[in-house]
This record gives structure tokens, C-alpha cells and sequence, in this order.
């Protein structure tokens, strides 16, 4: 969580705790913004969900993706490595559309396996079978992380 005074000086929390900048000699503020984010992402390796409170009592919240990484491809396979890759399965393709997402946002693509039912208090419980993954009643969903749009579609029998 991220509080900025009236000056621009943001006090920072991560994780529930007090979060100060690298050296003491600064705050951090407004103008340290991406130097702050990189802290708190370690430079985009990791996905964090920031809520800034401005003084004014005005909250952004929004989430800081991690990078993707790129996988190296070897220019050259080893015949073993050739050999397996003849025998393995053909894949199977579905594709999934939807609309209503902001332009630009990321949508998370899910596999749902079930479903619960909250309780009083706001929570949810899930217990899931793992041999049932790939249940013929289970839904692809397209969950926009900004818009709140979810899409879902059935896997084909």
C-alpha cells in the first residue's frame, strides 16, 4: 500500500509491512514512482497488486505484471531430443473469444475444474479432485484483471 502526503512523499507497505527506499538520504515520491515499482517487482519478476491512497482520499489500485520471459530455443536438437518429439501426442486446439476487455489489458486464461459457494463472512472454500482436470463439465475462462469481464466457454466433449 502506497499513502501520499499532500508534497508528493509516499509512504510505502509491502506485504504489511513498512517498506523505506534503498538509502536514507531520499524519500520516496511521486518522482520515484518506477523506481519504487521496480523495487517492490524485484525489476518485474514477480506480479504485485498496488493500491496507491492519495491525501486528497482518492485510491488507484492496479496490478504490476511480471515480465515475460522468453525461453531460449537451442539451435541445435540432440536425435534423442528429435526421436521423442516424433512420438509425442498432436495437440488438440480450442479457441476462445470474448469481448467487453479494455484495450491493452492483460486476461488471464483459466481452466475451471469447479465451483463454490461463499459463505456469510465472504470467504470460499475449494477442494479439488486433480483427476478430474480435464472433466468433460469443466469451462475456459478469460478473466480481464482491469475490466472485471470473465468469458467462459465449455471444453468440447
Amino acid at each position: 500500500m502506497i499513502t501520499v502526503n499532500e508534497r508528493g512523499t509516499m509512504t510505502v507497505s509491502y506485504d504489511g509491512r513498512n517498506f523505506p527506499p534503498p538509502t536514507t538520504d531520499a524519500s520516496w515520491s511521486r518522482a520515484r514512482f518506477g523506481d519504487l515499482l521496480d523495487a517492490i517487482t524485484g525489476h518485474r519478476t514477480r506480479t504485485v497488486r498496488v493500491e496507491v491512497h492519495e491525501f486528497d482520499g482518492s485510491v488507484f489500485t492496479d496490478i504490476v505484471h511480471a515480465a515475460r520471459r522468453e525461453q531460449p530455443i537451442a539451435d541445435v536438437q540432440s536425435p534423442s531430443t528429435m526421436r521423442r518429439a516424433r512420438h509425442r501426442p498432436t495437440h488438440h486446439l480450442i479457441e476462445v473469444t470474448g469481448s467487453g476487455f479494455v484495450p491493452g489489458e492483460d486476461v488471464t486464461v483459466a481452466l475451471s475444474v469447479s465451483s463454490a459457494e461463499g459463505s456469510a463472512d465472504g470467504s470460499a472454500r475449494a477442494v479439488i479432485d486433480l483427476s478430474r482436470l480435464m472433466d468433460h463439465r469443466s469451462e475456459i475462462l478469460l478473466i480481464g484483471r482491469v475490466s472485471g469481464v470473465i468469458i467462459t466457454e465449455p471444453l468440447p466433449s
